[in-house]
C-alpha cells in the first residue's frame, strides 16, 4: 500500500506507476490517501508514503529526490491584463531577482487544506515574500488549481519539478499563450521528495524495489 497526500497526487504518480508495473508485474499496488498530519497515526495503514516534507521522528524517510525550488507560473496573458505596458520591466526584474513580491498584484490559485487553510510551505512563501496574496480560486486539490492556472484565473506556486510536470503540455515557445515559469526566492530549504515509513519497519523486496524504481524514474523521466 503506497499512500499519497490528500491534497496532492504527485503528477510523476501515472508515469511511475506504468514503469513500476511493467518492471515489477509480480507486485500489485495499491494508493490510499492520507493527510500529512495523520501520516504518523495511520501509518500502520500504509508501507509508503510519498512526501514533500519532514514528517516527524515517528518516521524514517528514504529520500527519492533531491531538494528543488520554488516557481511561480501563470499565463503570459493574465500579466499583461493585470500590468500593462509595466510588465516587460517587472519581468525583467522578477527574473533577476526571484522575489515573489514582484507579483503581489496578481491574484492567486492556491492549495489549501480540508478546512481552508493555506497548505504550510505556501504560508512561508508568502510570510518570506512579504505580502497577503489576492487569492481568485483555491481548493485542495493540486491538479485543479493547476487546470484553473492554466486558464488564466491566477499565479499557480509549486516546486519547480512539480511545475514542470503539471504544465508540461503548456511550455514552449510554440505555445503563445502558454504557462510562464519562474524560479522564486521562497525562503524554505530546497524541498525533497522522500518515501516515508513507519519507524523501525522493515522493507521486504517490494517495498525496496518500489523506492529503487521511483529515484531512477524522477531522474530519468525530467
Amino acid at each position: 500500500m503506497v499512500a499519497i497526500p490528500t491534497t496532492e497526487t504527485p503528477p510523476f504518480l501515472p508515469g511511475l506507476l506504468a514503469r513500476f508495473g511493467a518492471e515489477h508485474p509480480e507486485y500489485d499496488v495499491k494508493i490510499m490517501k492520507c493527510q500529512p498530519k495523520e501520516a504518523m497515526k495511520e501509518s500502520g495503514k500504509f508501507d509508503l508514503y510519498f512526501s514533500a516534507l519532514p514528517l516527524g521522528d515517528d518516521l524514517e524517510h528514504e529520500m527519492v529526490q533531491e531538494g528543488d525550488t520554488y516557481a511561480a507560473a501563470f499565463v503570459p496573458s493574465l500579466a499583461r491584463r493585470i500590468y500593462g505596458d509595466r510588465w516587460p520591466e517587472l519581468e525583467k526584474k522578477l527574473i533577476e531577482t526571484e522575489n515573489l513580491s514582484v507579483l503581489k498584484e496578481m491574484p492567486y490559485v492556491l492549495l489549501t487544506s480540508r478546512i481552508g487553510e493555506f497548505v504550510l510551505d505556501l504560508q512561508m512563501v508568502f510570510a518570506h515574500a512579504g505580502f497577503d496574496p489576492v487569492v481568485s480560486f483555491h481548493s485542495e486539490n493540486s491538479e485543479l488549481n493547476a487546470n484553473m492556472c492554466a486558464l488564466g484565473s491566477g499565479v499557480y506556486i509549486g516546486t519547480m519539478d512539480n511545475c514542470l510536470r503539471r504544465f508540461h503540455n503548456y511550455i514552449g515557445e510554440d505555445k503563445p499563450d502558454g504557462i510562464l515559469l519562474y524560479p522564486i526566492e521562497s525562503g524554505i530549504d530546497p524541498i525533497g521528495v522522500s518515501l516515508s515509513h513507519r519507524k523501525g519497519k522493515r522493507l521486504n523486496k517490494g517495498d525496496k524495489a518500489f523506492i529503487e524504481t521511483t529515484k531512477k524514474y524522477l531522474k530519468e523521466s525530467i
